[in-house]
């Protein structure tokens, strides 16, 4: 009995949340209201309240969830920036594509177009800056760089959440792997070397 309890709390679960998802490129977060969730969801108002205080508890929830999960995925892999390992930062871009495949609607409404949430994409962007942080070791910090660390993973933070929005954006037009290792080879070399353009050196 207890587990068809739970289950059935988590299919209501999953159903209030998948409306939430559908709703925000539809009406935009601030238009939403919890009688709209428990439409699209099937379910009564009481039963919203149920499991949510109201529709900032919904999204918090829902936000700190996915970024957790995110961050324990990015959390394992490997990283270093001395010396600099293409296949490494492969790594961390695959892995937070593919976890971001698992939950592409939640992502497709966090991030997209003028209805995204901008906390969320701030506090996912925190999780790359950290994970890039943590390449440079103790013994490095006080070895000097051509230009400033803080402006380098600010510039590679930047990059990395473009070619994630880029990707969720345009539906995975390219499969994570393949993303994952031209955007590693383009750190690694430069935008244009990558691409075959010639620069000329300044005397």
């Amino acid at each position: 009995m207890t587990k068809k309890t739970d289950l059935r709390i988590l299919r209501t679960i999953q159903s209030i949340r998948k409306a939430f998802y559908e709703l925000i490129p539809e009406k935009g977060y601030e238009a939403i209201t919890v009688q709209d969730i428990a439409d699209r969801a099937m379910i009564n108002r009481n039963t919203f309240y149920l499991h949510y205080q109201n529709k900032p508890d919904l999204l918090d929830t829902c936000m700190s969830e996915l970024l957790s999960e995110l961050k324990e995925a990015v959390v394992l892999c490997p990283i270093s920036m001395s010396p600099f390992s293409l296949s490494l930062l492969e790594t961390v871009m695959q892995t937070v594509l593919e976890q971001i495949s698992l939950n592409m609607t939640f992502y497709r409404s966090m991030l997209i177009e003028e209805n995204r949430i901008y906390p969320f994409q701030a506090k996912m962007e925190n999780i790359i800056k950290d994970k890039l942080m943590e390449g440079w070791k103790p013994a490095q910090e006080n070895s000097v760089l051509a230009i400033s660390k803080e402006l380098l993973i600010e510039y590679l933070g930047s990059a990395f959440m473009g070619i994630v929005i880029w990707w969720v954006k345009n539906d995975k037009p390219l499969p994570a792997d393949e993303v994952s290792s031209q955007f590693s080879r383009i750190v690694a070399y430069g935008h244009l070397r990558t691409a075959g353009i010639a620069v000329e050196e300044e005397n």
